[in-house]
């Protein structure tokens, strides 16, 4: 970050305490918060200066001089806006687009750029950009473009808030408490816990009463984890004869279906786990070196071999010299490294055909493997 975006930073007490004076000129409560991203501090500057943002009840929570940066400021904070360069290093502006295409596509996004190129243009629209600015801006052009944007945003998160409104809060934390206790049981093959952490749910439930869209809500959440339980323990996909928790009608239906659904489940699992041999480290580092693209977690793998992840780590380590999660890291390294040097794909491809989800967390894991970027590996600025 820049040294202006840290001045930028420390004025935030004052925006803050700005901010009701902007929402009430504006007609509205909400404050709509927004970056600037451009290598060059002069067009940051420029784009500051020109905007409006007091009277259009925008605040400035940073600036960033590449997509990277940008990704990270996402990470930190709360963003509506983005207005960004398309020509920048490391993840340029179409690595961001693609970025929030895909992570966060409720972002509103303004590219500001002095390229009048097709290729630029077109990969903007592809993206849902609002708009496309060539530089140098036009005042008044970039004042109505983010007016536009603003109004999005605030009719975005109103929409929002009606959609959150239910469940409430009592049923959410009753819901939070026993998850953790009915995957415990879950995964413990305790059918008795498990019925038991349910009508537990089930009771809590009748006291506080519900509304027929929060039992919905509630009848989701069990099916999302009882699919996150099943992945876990390398269980296969439930067939379509399976009970839908989310038609039932009332709390008892409701409690009935699931005790049904996750008890035949329980019942699949016991029947896995009793069939199951014994650890084979051979067969776990043949999984790693042909799976090595997907995001493999420690723990789904220790369950598919029915061993808690620290002794399977501890097993591993003790066969190879090398902690399990480190060797699938150096094996993903090793063709990230590949792919960019001789296949020449772009370093998003390369992130995702690694299986990593989050590019900036994919640059993170790379410079510290290797001691430098991707895009300085890909340019040949240092050796390896």
């Amino acid at each position: 970050m820049t040294q202006n975006s840290s001045h930028l930073t420390s004025n935030s007490d004052n925006n803050r305490l700005e901010s009701s004076d902007i929402s009430a000129s504006c007609g509205h409560s909400m404050v709509v918060h927004a970056i600037i991203v451009d290598d060059e501090q002069w067009n940051r500057e420029m784009i500051k200066t020109f905007g409006a943002w007091d009277t259009h009840g925008i605040h400035l929570v940073g600036e960033a001089e590449d997509g990277e940066e940008a990704i990270r400021l996402l990470h930190e904070q709360e963003v509506h806006i983005i207005m960004t360069d398309m020509n920048m290093p490391g993840i340029d502006g179409i690595g961001l687009l693609q970025y929030l295409n895909e992570y966060y596509p409720a972002v509103r996004i303004i590219v500001i750029s002095g390229y009048d190129d097709f290729h630029y243009t077109r990969q903007a629209i592809r993206s849902k950009a609002d708009e496309y600015l060539l530089k140098p801006v036009d005042p008044q052009e970039l004042n109505a473009v983010l007016l536009q944007c603003r109004d999005k945003v605030i009719a975005s998160l109103q929409e929002e808030r009606i959609l959150t409104a239910a469940p409430r809060l009592e049923l959410l934390h009753a819901l939070q408490a026993i998850k953790p206790v009915l995957a415990a049981h879950y995964n413990d093959l305790n059918a008795a816990g498990v019925q038991e952490s349910l009508m537990e749910l089930e009771r809590q439930i009748a006291e506080l009463g519900a509304a027929p869209e929060e039992l919905q809500r509630i009848a989701q959440e069990l099916e999302l984890l009882l699919d996150e339980l099943r992945q876990l323990n390398s269980q296969p996909e439930t067939g379509s004869e399976q009970p839908q928790l989310q038609q039932a009608s009332t709390w008892s239906q409701l409690l009935q279906q699931a005790l049904q659904l996750y008890a035949a489940s329980l019942e699949q699992l016991t029947v896995q786990r009793r069939n199951k041999n014994r650890l084979n480290l051979e067969e776990i580092r043949h999984i790693l070196d042909e799976r090595w693209a997907e995001n493999m977690k420690l723990d789904a793998l220790a369950k598919t071999f029915f061993v808690s992840k620290e002794y399977l780590s501890k097993a591993f380590k003790q066969e190879y010299g090398v902690n399990l999660t480190d060797y699938l890291t150096r094996l993903k390294m090793e063709h990230a490294r590949r792919l960019l040097t001789e296949e020449g794909l772009s370093i998003r491809s390369v992130a995702e055909l690694c299986g990593y989800e989050e590019l900036g967390y994919f640059y993170r894991v790379f410079k510290k493997h290797y001691g430098q970027s991707p895009g300085e590996m890909r340019k040949g600025e240092h050796k390896v």
